[in-house]
């Protein structure tokens, strides 16, 4: 289970990097998550994503951190779900009329979030 969290770690970081150099395409994925329900595949996948942080957890080398990082992405799954389709949608607006300046420093700390999973895994 290791090994799957730092894939994810590694998925991150790649997303990190594009974002950086391409900002547009952060926007396109905020555009493409934000259609019709899709983003309820989002809160699964990121219950998923907490799942697999907290029961790989133990092996870990930073169990804190991947135990941290498991709870925050479970409690991200579930607001989705809690705030409903109205308040997720204009949440996702409101990042996607960030300047490209601001979207890199969200992806900068996507970035170092990977590094980090990597690492404590």
């Amino acid at each position: 289970m290791i090994l799957l969290v730092k894939l994810i770690g590694i998925l991150m970081a790649c997303m990190g990097i594009i974002n950086i150099l391409k900002p547009v395409f952060m926007k396109k994925m905020i555009a493409f998550w934000g259609q019709g329900k899709r983003i309820y595949a989002g809160g699964l996948l990121r219950f998923l994503f907490g799942a697999i942080f907290l029961w790989s957890a133990p092996q870990a080398r930073l169990q804190g951190v991947i135990y941290t990082l498991g709870i925050l992405m479970l409690a991200g799954g579930a607001l989705i779900f809690i705030l409903g389709l109205k308040k997720v949608h204009r949440m996702l607006g409101w990042w996607s009329r960030k300047p490209d300046s601001i979207l890199r420093v969200a992806a900068a700390l996507i970035l170092a979030i990977g590094v980090l999973v990597i690492y404590s895994a």
